[in-house]
C-alpha cells in the first residue's frame, strides 16, 4: 500500500497549542464552578443567618406578647435588655387545703392549652382563675414538693393524677378544683458579649433562692455590638399609646414593645443585615 504523499502527522507545535487550549479551558471552567460555589455558600450562609434572626425574633414576640403590663410582667425595657414575666404554660387544680395547692401535669388536662414543659419551681409566679372574682388571681409559691392521687373529688374528676404539691404565699380560698393555674417565668433577654468576643442575644431566668437572674445564656450570635454606627444587636422600646418612649417608672402604661434584632457585619457579607422592626403588643 502507497502513502498519501499529502496526509503528514500532527506536529510538535500543534500538540502543544492543543495543550495550552485545553488547560485554559480547563482553568476557565474551574474559575466558573469555583465562582457559582462561592455565590452558593454566600448565598446558604446568608439564609442561615437570616433563619436564626427570624427564629429568636419570633421566640421573643411570643414570649413578649403573653406578658401583662398592667400587672407589672414588663420590668424593663430599654436599649440593649428586656425584663420580662411570660407565660410558659397552663394546668389545673386537683385539690386545695388551706394554702395549699395539687396541681397536675398530664396531656389530658387542658386539651385547649399548652401543657408545661417543666415541673414548676420556687422561681416561677401563677396566675389561678377565681370564678367569684371572674379574673386572676396573682400567688407567689414557697415550696414546692410531689404529690400523688387522683384529681377532683366524686362529682369532679377528670383523667389525671396530682403531680405537685404547692405551697403558696396565701389563702387558696375560692380556688376550687378544676379551675385553671397559669404558670409563668420571670426572664431577662439581653445582649451579652462572649468569650469569643462575640455579641449575642441572651437569656436568663430568676432564680428566687438568690433573688438574682441566672448566668445568661446565648441564643443567637454574632449580633452588632452595643456601639456600633447603625445601632446595637438588640434595641428594646416600650411605648404607649400614642407611641412615645416610657421610663421605667411607667411600663405599666405600655401599649406596644419596639423590638430590633441586628445581625453583626462579616467579611463574606460586609454589611448589618437588619430583622424588620417589631411592635408587639402586650396580653
Amino acid at each position: 500500500m502507497m502513502r498519501d504523499p499529502h496526509r503528514r502527522g500532527v506536529t510538535l507545535i500543534e500538540l502543544l497549542v492543543c495543550l495550552v487550549l485545553v488547560t485554559l479551558l480547563t482553568g476557565i471552567g474551574s474559575l466558573s464552578t469555583q465562582r457559582v460555589l462561592a455565590v452558593q455558600s454566600r448565598s446558604a450562609s446568608a439564609d442561615a443567618r437570616h433563619t436564626a434572626l427570624s427564629d429568636a425574633l419570633l421566640t421573643l414576640s411570643r414570649h413578649v406578647a403573653s406578658a401583662d403590663p398592667l400587672r407589672g410582667d414588663v420590668r424593663m425595657a430599654r436599649d440593649t435588655a428586656l425584663e420580662i414575666v411570660h407565660d410558659i404554660g397552663m394546668t389545673t387544680v386537683c385539690r386545695t387545703a388551706g394554702d395549699t395547692l395539687v396541681v397536675t401535669h398530664g396531656a389530658d388536662t387542658v386539651p385547649w392549652a399548652a401543657t408545661l414543659p417543666r415541673r414548676i419551681t420556687t422561681d416561677d409566679h401563677l396566675r389561678v382563675w377565681h370564678d367569684a372574682d371572674a379574673r386572676w388571681i396573682a400567688r407567689r409559691i414557697r415550696t414546692v414538693n410531689a404529690a400523688s392521687g387522683p384529681c377532683g373529688d366524686s362529682s369532679l374528676a377528670w383523667p389525671d393524677r396530682g403531680t405537685q404539691r404547692l405551697v403558696l404565699d396565701s389563702t387558696t380560698i375560692g380556688m376550687r378544683p378544676g379551675v385553671v393555674v397559669r404558670v409563668l417565668q420571670h426572664e431577662r433577654w439581653s445582649l451579652v458579649r462572649g468569650a469569643d468576643g462575640n455579641w449575642s442575644l441572651s437569656m436568663a431566668t430568676f432564680d428566687a433562692t438568690r433573688a438574682a437572674m441566672t448566668t445568661p445564656q446565648p441564643l443567637l450570635s454574632p449580633l452588632s455590638s452595643p456601639t456600633a454606627p447603625s445601632g446595637p444587636g438588640l434595641l428594646v422600646r416600650a411605648l404607649d399609646g400614642l407611641g412615645a418612649t416610657l421610663a421605667d417608672t411607667a411600663l405599666r402604661r405600655t401599649r406596644a414593645l419596639m423590638l430590633t434584632l441586628r445581625l453583626a457585619p462579616t467579611s463574606r457579607h460586609g454589611a448589618f443585615a437588619d430583622s424588620v422592626r417589631i411592635n408587639v403588643g402586650p396580653r
